[in-house]
């Protein structure tokens, strides 16, 4: 059970470029179209396992593979930003990554963000092609993820997943933001959130100190 824990916290790490060759030439097997749609252009085998070790990263599980090269396919003839892209296929994942995490009666427990922090956040950070910046001070960050912290632990004493709903434009930025200080806090946007799940809000994380 240890060793499988630590397999899928670290899968990113685990996910080769030829693991990713192979897992790409089982799916051309059954889905040639979605594969020569996207590689090797618009995409490269390298720049899909990019995407596919962000996925992980944040446990997203990328077993529907040809939904995820699908999405792509879309999108990477407009776009080659690997953070954009992700959040498009998390958009398509979105019944996925919400039955994760919602309970039996499809009720979603979270936190989520006041407007203000949520525009303090939106402007304190920059997406450039070269990836995402923080902007921040750390004295800022710090306090922001103590803040997160207070109200999370309602959710974590009612024995519910960590979990705080953004709005999409800052999802990765605060993912990004609070990965160091809370590396088990699950970033969603409303974009995952379908639209036969409760959204149960337990908290609201403000910009106050």
């Amino acid at each position: 059970t240890h060793l499988t824990e630590v397999c899928r916290r670290h899968a990113d790490e685990i996910l080769t470029r030829d693991a990713t060759k192979h897992l790409v030439d089982e799916l051309k097997a059954t889905s040639p179209a979605v594969v020569d749609g996207l590689i090797p252009a618009p995409m490269s085998v390298a720049e899909v396992q990019g995407i596919l070790q962000i996925l992980l990263r944040e446990q997203v599980s990328i077993r529907q593979l040809g939904l995820i090269l699908e999405t792509l396919g879309d999108h990477a003839s407009r776009s080659k930003d690997p953070i954009l892209l992700t959040e498009y296929v998390r958009h398509r994942l979105a019944r996925q990554i919400c039955t994760k995490y919602r309970n039996a009666e499809c009720e979603l427990y979270v936190v989520a963000l006041d407007p203000t922090l949520e525009d303090r956040i939106r402007a304190g950070f920059e997406h450039t092609e070269r990836g995402l910046f923080i902007r921040l001070s750390p004295q800022v960050v710090e306090q922001t993820c103590r803040n997160i912290t207070q109200q999370i632990e309602k959710l974590s004493t009612s024995g519910h997943t960590p979990i705080v709903l953004v709005s999409p434009q800052i999802r990765a930025a605060v993912k990004r933001l609070t990965e160091n200080h809370l590396p088990n806090l699950v970033v969603l946007s409303f974009n995952e959130v379908t639209r036969d799940t409760k959204i149960v809000t337990l908290g609201i994380v403000s910009d106050k100190a």
